[in-house]
């Protein structure tokens, strides 16, 4: 087959990475955005306070998204290579005599 099985594992392993530091970055995100909340700004309703919770809230959705789309790429490349492996086995089987 025309792929590079090393590289491939490569990129696989860096989804993953990336995912895990997205998912630190959030989970900072949100402790930050808690203590901010708690301690600093006890605007009501409709003050700073609630602006800078949607635009949280805003944030931490298109985090999860992406942590998602991150999650089904590594997953799609790593199935696409084992099935690209599983398709050279059989191709290779075929020539054995």
């Amino acid at each position: 087959m025309l792929y590079d099985d090393a590289k491939v594992n490569v990129l696989i392993d860096d989804l993953g990475k990336y995912h895990t530091t997205i998912s630190t970055e959030r989970q900072n995100a949100m402790d930050a955005a808690n203590k901010l909340l708690a301690e600093a700004w006890q605007s009501g309703d409709g003050g700073a306070a609630d602006a800078f919770k949607q635009k949280h809230n805003t944030l931490m959705t298109d985090l999860d998204d992406l942590l998602r789309t991150l999650a089904t790429g590594k997953q799609h490349v790593a199935d696409a290579l084992q099935k690209a492996k599983s398709t050279d086995t059989k191709v290779a089987n075929d020539f054995t005599w």
